[in-house]
């Protein structure tokens, strides 16, 4: 793979907002000659203007009853969004154990809109969540650093927002992300149709990933067994070299670096947590994907190489050729995509949009929301000198 580096920092960010960055962006060039990718260029449209729209969802009393028994499973509801209305929604409960909430509280929400009725797609996407926030009080975490990502050459999922209304009851303001659908695996991959693996909650590759799509890929997770085994292999030199072979290095380079840049924690090199992987048949890489960014920059000071738990972010750092990779590529990455001044006026730029809104749902959230968001300018910025300082040290 031809490497994925933008050198324009986060003003390529604000076209990433419409996701058009690498093969994104000759994806979309190809959508608008093609009749056939229109869900494409409505997706585009709805992140791109990101207006927020007032999604009502009904839901009928035994669905609701399913819903409080059984959280995760899919039950029929109809969407509206102004005078559209979608039918035979399915919908089900998300979240893990800092964002989970009940049916009855403000839950977490995925939809799937072509589940139940063959072809159906809400402003392009078949698949979407709608996210409480719970753990994010900007509403802005997982849009930026999605945003972020995808500037560094990493696939990441789009983000909106929504305000909510669930069987009359507002529910209040949420985010919108996109789910990783055919759309899109399409928009990042030539061939949507490799296996893709939900990485759950704190698993790493050595237990049973939920297989959630693939067809007529690599059979029996025998990608991810002999990633595991490259990753345990060893000698170092050789260890490097079968990971070079099974994983999109770059990707999975400025990956680990971005994750480190904006201090994800709870994601897969810190935490085997949040993470998705694809294996794209045309070229039999594996890509890690970020997921659940809702707690970014939670120590602005934290090293600029921890220590990883993650079974193949570990073995790829404990080898000298990974190490020095990674290493200039953060140098790249700090020099030439993270723009912490460029990222504040996007910040701002969200801000005017969303403090409105919550104000209208929530006097006191939105009275309180400027400090919301001047907390993560803030760790944005302090993160940006840190690194910078660290550095500096590394040879």
């Amino acid at each position: 793979m031809m490497r994925i580096t933008l050198r324009v920092g986060i003003v390529a960010t604000l076209a990433v907002a419409a996701g058009l960055t690498g093969r994104v962006a000759e994806s979309a060039q190809k959508a608008s000659a093609d009749p056939a990718s229109k869900p494409a260029a409505e997706s585009d449209a709805f992140f791109a203007e990101g207006k927020i729209p007032r999604l009502v969802i009904d839901i009928g009393p035994k669905e609701a009853e399913s819903l409080r028994r059984e959280p995760r499973k899919y039950v029929k509801v109809t969407l509206k969004d102004g005078n559209r209305s979608y039918a035979d929604a399915a919908l089900h409960l998300k979240g893990a154990a800092g964002s989970f909430r009940p049916f009855d509280d403000k839950p977490s929400l995925t939809l799937n809109m072509d589940k139940f009725a063959d072809g159906q797609t809400y402003r392009g996407m078949d698949k979407f969540h709608l996210a409480n926030s719970m753990q994010d009080g900007s509403y802005l975490s997982e849009l930026i650093c999605g945003e972020l990502f995808r500037a560094a050459g990493v696939p990441a999922a789009r983000v909106g927002h929504a305000v909510v209304t669930l069987n009359g009851r507002g529910r209040g303001l949420y985010y919108v992300k996109e789910g990783y659908d055919k759309y899109f695996l399409r928009r990042h991959f030539k061939n949507k149709n490799g296996n893709f693996y939900d990485g759950g909650f704190l698993r790493d590759i050595d237990q049973p990933l939920e297989l959630v799509s693939g067809k007529g890929d690599v059979a029996d997770r025998k990608d991810l067994k002999a990633l595991l085994d490259a990753a345990r292999e060893g000698n170092a030199q050789k260890r490097f070299q079968r990971l070079e072979k099974l994983l999109d290095m770059d990707a999975f380079i400025s990956f680990l670096v971005v994750e480190v840049i904006t201090w994800d924690w709870d994601g897969y090199p810190m935490k085997c947590n949040n993470y998705r992987i694809y294996h794209d048949p045309d070229r039999d890489k594996l890509v890690f994907i970020p997921s659940g960014m809702d707690q970014m920059f939670a120590d602005p000071n934290g090293p600029a190489v921890p220590g990883f738990q993650g079974v193949v972010a570990r073995g790829l750092m404990d080898t000298p050729e990974g190490k020095k990779r990674y290493l200039a590529r953060m140098r790249e990455v700090l020099k030439s995509v993270y723009k912490p001044e460029e990222m504040v006026k996007r910040l701002d730029e969200l801000e005017k949009r969303v403090k409105p809104v919550l104000t209208e749902i929530d006097a006191g959230a939105g009275r309180d929301y400027p400090n919301q968001v001047e907390r993560l300018r803030q760790a944005i910025r302090q993160r940006a000198k840190s690194l910078d300082e660290q550095m500096k040290k590394i040879r």
